[in-house]
């Protein structure tokens, strides 16, 4: 049948797509979004945008159990060839922050072990090095 469909008729199975059921209430919406959006760009509002990323980096041996695989004819070889790799209950850690905006990139912030950044820390900290650089 799929050979039918195929060679005779020239047709191909196709996924599904899938979107947005967009009401026209959702359509009214979006359209004074984009214009107020057209507008505050048109006023230079997009030298006020900064992109952000934060990334944490841990410093700890890392591997798949699925991908990482070692073949022997025997388990008693892979001892001998094959490290274990170690893992512990609080690995080391430093969260690195990084800031991106039409007046250039921020300098890069590493975050002390164990600190919790608040709104409060975060805008008096991170932000207040942006304006300084």
């Amino acid at each position: 049948m799929s050979r039918l469909i195929r060679d005779d008729l020239h047709m191909t199975a196709y996924r599904w797509s899938k979107g947005h059921l967009l009401t026209p209430a959702l359509k009214e919406i979006r359209q004074t979004r984009t214009e107020r959006l057209l507008q505050w760009h048109a006023k230079n509002g997009h030298e006020n945008i900064l992109f952000k990323g934060e990334k944490t980096f841990t410093i700890e041996e890392w591997y798949n159990r699925q991908n990482n695989k070692a073949y022997a004819q025997i388990s008693c070889e892979l001892k001998e060839k094959v490290p274990r790799v170690q893992r512990g209950h609080h690995p080391s850690y430093v969260m690195v922050w990084w800031g991106v905006s039409h007046q250039g990139v921020t300098p890069l912030h590493f975050c002390e072990k164990g600190v919790k950044i608040g709104a409060q820390e975060y805008q008096e900290d991170m932000l207040h090095s942006c304006e300084t650089s």
